[in-house]
């Protein structure tokens, strides 16, 4: 009941009330209409059509600014035909209607709506809720159907052009057990399983041991791209950490092809992917969901990668660049390769050179793939 029908509800009363002991009539009559009228209301809203209601949400996973789809199928279980009606669910905070079709007796309907993916997250999708009024505005009441459904908005994944290297990788090392496994170098003997080729079974080690064993090669010239960007936000905006965020997911998904490894790296110690890992696509996941974050520092991430083996290529995305910082990571090339770094705010001042590193500017994600595939990826 709204705040208006229990107004209603209670003068109505009162008018009743008092026309009784006043032996006034009109008053009185007046009164029980009003209640009346409520009861009617409250009668009215309580009678709920019987739906049988199924909500899919296609696709579940989607791409910042792609298309995805609501589809709602209902059945009238009713006797009586069932009016247009207005249904309504949550996204997160932003509220979603659409408008079922009248249904017949046992007819059965289906209705599509997109749904926002503007912002990058994983957002709840509430429980589909038909709401019902009467008339006057009296009483309301929402009949709640479904379940809370789940979808995730990933940044968006622009084409992005391999980085070269420029050098030959020494196919007689280093190698280790987390090599990617090919035909190059060998690492180690080791005991057969199954699925191993058989033309790499070591007989002489296989009649001493009186069991399998097998050569296990490796391919030390397998690419590998690690990608460290910074989430503190004095060095963004809000737009610009989104696009910061677009160009993450892109490097890592460009770079890896589907089959080179990667690593994404964070400013507050998060550490996902590796040498040996090639699937992106829990990289994209975690990236879906990172929020800007004031701990943890770029300068002891970048300490911690002059530590570990090197690879291929680093890319560190940044906001506005810390000219203090470019010296520690232009002495991060004699660990990788390849050391890019992707500024997503313009500077003020002339960025210094220094050898072996290569900056990018750029003010949107658009914007630095143009200046990348042209200038830095040739």
């Amino acid at each position: 009941m709204t705040r208006f029908g229990v107004g209603v509800l209670i003068a109505g009363t009162a008018l009743a009330v008092l026309g009784g002991v006043a032996h006034w009539v009109p008053v009185t009559v007046i009164g029980v209409a009003m209640v009346v009228i409520v009861a009617g209301s409250v009668a009215y809203v309580l009678h709920r059509p019987r739906l049988l209601l199924d909500r899919a949400v296609e696709p579940p996973r989607v791409e910042k600014g792609l298309p995805a789809i609501a589809l709602v199928h209902v059945t009238n279980l009713s006797r009586r035909p069932v009016a247009p009606l207005t249904i309504e669910q949550r996204l997160g905070d932003e509220p979603i209607r659409a408008v079922l079709p009248r249904l017949r007796r046992g007819e059965q309907g289906l209705r599509t709506y997109r749904l926002p993916t503007s912002h990058r997250g994983v957002y709840d999708i509430g429980p589909v809720e038909i709401p019902r009024a009467d008339p006057f505005g009296l009483c309301r009441t929402v009949q709640r159907m479904g379940q809370v459904q789940r979808i995730a908005v990933h940044p968006r994944l622009l084409t992005l052009h391999s980085l070269p290297t420029g050098i030959s990788r020494n196919l007689e090392g280093p190698s280790s057990d987390s090599s990617p496994q090919g035909t190059v170098t060998f690492h180690r003997l080791r005991e057969y399983v199954v699925g191993d080729d058989l033309r790499t079974i070591h007989w002489l080690s296989t009649a001493r041991a009186g069991k399998l064993v097998v050569r296990h090669n490796v391919d030390t010239a397998q690419p590998y791209t690690v990608v460290l960007t910074d989430l503190n936000p004095d060095g963004y905006s809000a737009e610009t950490f989104e696009e910061a965020i677009d160009v993450t997911a892109s490097l890592l998904v460009s770079m890896s092809a589907g089959k080179s490894p990667v690593q994404v790296r964070t400013s507050t110690g998060d550490r996902l992917g590796g040498p040996s890992y090639r699937d992106p696509g829990p990289l994209v996941d975690y990236l879906t969901e990172v929020r800007a974050d004031p701990s943890g520092s770029l300068r002891s991430q970048l300490v911690l990668l002059r530590r570990d083996r090197g690879g291929t290529s680093l890319v560190v995305v940044v906001g506005k660049i810390d000219l203090e910082v470019l010296p520690m990571i232009a002495a991060l090339r004699r660990r990788f390769d390849r050391v890019v770094v992707v500024s997503m705010v313009g500077q003020s001042t002339r960025v210094p050179v220094h050898p072996g590193l290569t900056v990018v500017e750029a003010s949107t994600a658009d914007e630095l793939v143009q200046r990348w595939n042209t200038g830095v990826a040739r």
